[in-house]
């Protein structure tokens, strides 16, 4: 499937100011079918193998809810087991890019984006038929990075959320990897 009538799954509540409210800002209006699921619907991103049963029937697996433990590590292994076609779409962060920190949410970031690179080349150049990519926002204007309030530049949340949508509708051909984004900072 490819276009204009996706069913897409994202981890994350879109009732939050956060990337998952951006990503139904941008979707809301368009033929795709989104769910969202998290804890505040009663959704255990930590029970894997249960999300990965719902997430199979899906298009477009969107792995957002960021788990300090490896949930979505675990989530991608999980889902990537059972897709047998699809697409798979890891949500990073621009720390994993400039690997500026040494800190253990970098480190997580880091692995994931290591374990979605590895899965990229089974699509492109192996057997699978699932498709995969990875995402770094830096900055974005969640709730909590702007109660912050440290005037940096922000990404606007519906903006994210339009490039979710614009890798998500590539034609079939098309494997889009990586994409890594900053607000620049003027100041």
């Amino acid at each position: 499937k490819k276009g204009n009538d996706m069913k897409v799954l994202v981890t994350g509540n879109p009732n939050y100011k956060g990337l998952a409210y951006g990503i139904q800002q941008a979707l809301d209006g368009t033929e795709h079918t989104v769910e969202f699921m998290g804890r505040w619907n009663d959704w255990n991103i930590r029970q894997t193998d249960k999300v990965a049963e719902y997430a199979k029937d899906f298009d477009v697996f969107v792995n957002s809810q960021y788990g300090p433990t490896g949930e979505q590590q675990n989530l991608l292994t999980d889902i990537y087991d059972l897709f047998t076609k699809g697409h798979i779409i890891n949500i990073g962060s621009s720390r994993e890019y400039w690997r500026d920190k040494d800190d253990a949410y970098t480190a997580n970031k880091v692995e994931l984006h290591d374990m979605s690179r590895e899965r990229c080349t089974w699509h492109c150049f192996g057997n699978s038929n699932i498709k995969m990519s990875y995402i770094s926002f830096g900055n974005l204007a969640s709730e909590s990075q702007l109660a912050r309030n440290d005037g940096k530049a922000r990404i606007d949340l519906k903006q994210a959320g339009e490039y979710i949508k614009w890798i998500i509708e590539q034609p079939d051909n098309i494997n889009l990897h990586y994409l890594a984004l900053d607000p620049v900072q003027t100041n």
